[in-house]
């Protein structure tokens, strides 16, 4: 089964769902009911209920191994779940449509970018396109659509990146591939966003900025954003509510507002 990453560079997402897809109206992004999650033998998730709201930013932290990229990757049905249920968006992800259409509305984000490396900039925040019906994923920014083209370089804008469209990624630096890969993610207006470590091959100051624009583009769409981060910092700047995973269970889950950073490394500790 693929993992996030490979789903976004695949960019041949199923078109079952239409493009302008009703917003969920249960109230929440997504949620999670007594999820088990097994690898072999070992329970990488143990009865997790976990709910996120429609318009919410959550940051998912804990220590390496806690269950963070596995709980990312249940969200949107790309681990199986050996017990409890996942809803999201709307839709259940025991069935095969269900996984389909909640993908197509969802945006990805990654530590490494995954931008195509000869590709312009354009070109790969065209690819962020490809869950609308009739794309095909050889689609360059060449021969794309125009309206297509034209809210790659409306997203391409809003990273403040439009100067550097027709620049192949591999010319870019890593903040400014970070960007991109933003841009990427939010051109097809998704009603979920998730971010697996975003900031973390960058330098401070690279990440603060992308975690900052980030936050406040999902936050514009009146998206849902769900991220995973070894930073404290960004978990106390750039969420709503932070989320501690440890031992496959959850042992924190508390509004940013009301957390101190000696409350999140306690986590860490042992």
């Amino acid at each position: 089964m693929p993992d996030l990453e490979t789903l976004t560079r695949r960019a041949d997402a199923p078109a079952a769902a239409p493009f302008h897809a009703a917003p969920d109206t249960s109230g929440a992004a997504c949620r999670v009911t007594g999820l088990v999650v097994r690898r072999g033998a070992r329970e990488t998730l143990r009865g997790v209920d976990f709910t996120l709201g429609a318009t919410e930013r959550v940051a998912l932290i804990g220590p390496n191994g806690a269950g963070k990229t596995t709980l990312l990757n249940a969200v949107v049905g790309l681990v199986p779940a050996a017990g409890g249920a996942v809803e999201t968006l709307g839709e259940r992800l025991d069935r095969a449509r269900g996984r389909a259409r909640a993908r197509a509305r969802t945006g990805f984000v990654f530590q490494k970018h995954g931008l195509v490396r000869r590709r312009s900039a354009l070109s790969n925040v065209v690819h962020g396109l490809m869950a609308r019906p009739g794309a095909w994923r050889g689609w360059s920014a060449a021969i794309a659509p125009a309206p297509w083209r034209a809210d790659a370089m409306e997203a391409l804008a809003e990273v403040g990146l439009a100067d550097r469209a027709g620049d192949r990624a591999d010319r870019l630096s890593g903040g400014q591939a970070q960007r991109v890969a933003v841009a990427r993610a939010l051109v097809s207006r998704p009603r979920l966003v998730i971010a697996d470590e975003p900031t973390a091959s960058l330098d401070p100051a690279a990440g603060r900025e992308v975690m900052e624009l980030f936050s406040a583009l999902v936050a514009r769409r009146g998206a849902a954003l769900l991220f995973t981060t070894h930073d404290m910092e960004h978990a106390l700047a750039y969420a709503d509510r932070v989320v501690g995973l440890r031992d496959g269970r959850i042992a924190l889950d508390r509004p940013a507002a009301d957390c101190a950073l000696t409350d999140l490394e306690a986590l860490f500790d042992g």
